[in-house]
């Protein structure tokens, strides 16, 4: 019994840690599964598409993938959920009512402490992506506490204030042990990295 109850307390750190991996693995998988989805039903449907990270604005450490409907808002347009694109019933993104994905328990979006993008990504520094823009209207002002990465219909990431491409976009997540980005190209390429935070180590892709 003695010796059971050991071996149960040496492997319980280690399947602690293979937890946490798979879990903000998956979730980098499902953050760049999503930005790929939003680039191909920009392109698709020609029109602006985006992944939206609720960073504390209203369902924190949640996202989802909005199309820019041309119709809704009675015909001034608006986000609306890639879900519900063919939905009439639903043509407008509603915050607190829309469904929207979770990241898993313990994994945050951050740096966690981590100073450098990965290489040749972010010219301008560690930083979530541009703050998104609100429901209703492309240009009304900006969302705090949230972060979008946007497509125009060539499938190009770009800045949603001039509509020029940009490779500045990104995105982070945590669980304090270990940190994952996706990062966007110019080209729109996406590309996943990790960090070990406890080391500061060098970012590889993964």
């Amino acid at each position: 019994m003695v010796v059971s109850l050991v071996i149960a307390a040496l492997a319980i750190p280690g399947f602690n840690q293979v937890r946490r991996t798979l879990r903000i693995s998956g979730d980098g998988r499902e953050l760049n599964g999503a930005i790929n989805q939003a680039k191909m039903l920009a392109a698709a449907d020609f029109t602006l598409a985006r992944v939206y990270f609720d960073l504390g604005a209203n369902a924190p450490n949640t996202f989802h993938v909005d199309v820019w409907n041309k119709a809704g808002n009675g015909g001034a347009g608006c986000w609306q959920l890639a879900s519900d694109e063919n939905n009439p019933n639903n043509p407008c993104f509603v915050a607190g009512t829309s469904p929207v994905q979770s990241l898993s328990p313990g994994v945050t979006f951050g740096f966690a402490g981590i100073g450098a993008p990965p290489p040749n990504t972010q010219a301008n520094g560690i930083s979530q992506g541009p703050r998104c823009l609100p429901v209703n209207g492309r240009r009304l002002g900006q969302l705090a506490t949230t972060a979008c990465i946007t497509f125009n219909s060539r499938g190009v990431a770009i800045d949603t204030n001039t509509g020029a491409p940009t490779g500045n976009d990104a995105v982070y997540i945590t669980d304090n042990a270990q940190v994952y980005a996706v990062t966007v190209g110019a080209t729109g390429m996406s590309q996943v990295w990790a960090n070990n935070v406890n080391v500061n180590a060098n970012w590889y892709r993964k």
